[in-house]
């Protein structure tokens, strides 16, 4: 299989941006772009997040018991590509608030889950990170979306349902 050309065909389907977070076992922050979240029990509320096994930021999800999902708006494109990038400390020089029960939070977020790890799944490559939502907040600004290697914003508003 021609992997590069699957990633392309996996680009197909548009997905939310979200940066996973989570302290390491000095308390230090961590974080990393993801597109691969989903909701998967709404009782109780846990959602799940593939986390690559090669990346720097693996060590400190694989050793937390708390992580954050933090569903970017659509004007923290910047961030998000921040976050995805090859820099050292991905929290210097960003703006974030310490939950003290759980991970770190980016102010300016659509949504903010924050979770403990319900279970971990070995996914080849990735590890798929289960978590059980402990708290959350959201507002009704538009969020950040990603298809074929290119940001926009999702265009409606929230709906009232």
């Amino acid at each position: 299989m021609d992997v590069k050309d699957y990633r392309r065909a996996l680009g197909a389907f548009p997905t939310g941006v979200t940066i996973v977070t989570a302290f390491d076992e000095t308390g230090e922050p961590w974080g990393l772009t993801a597109n691969s979240f989903t909701s998967v029990s709404l009782e109780p509320p846990v959602i799940s997040v593939c986390i690559a096994k090669s990346g720097r930021v693996f060590p400190a999800l694989k050793h937390s018991n708390r992580f954050a999902v933090n569903i970017l708006s659509a004007d923290q494109q910047d961030l998000a590509m921040h976050f995805a990038s090859k820099a050292e400390n991905r929290f210097t020089g960003t703006q974030w608030e310490a939950n003290p029960s759980g991970a770190p939070l980016l102010p300016g977020a659509s949504a903010r889950l924050d979770c403990r790890v319900h279970a971990r799944i070995d996914a080849g490559d990735h590890e798929i990170l289960l978590g059980q939502v402990d708290s959350y907040d959201h507002s009704p600004i538009a969020p950040l979306a990603f298809c074929r290697g290119s940001f926009f914003a999702v265009p409606q508003p929230e709906a009232k349902i």
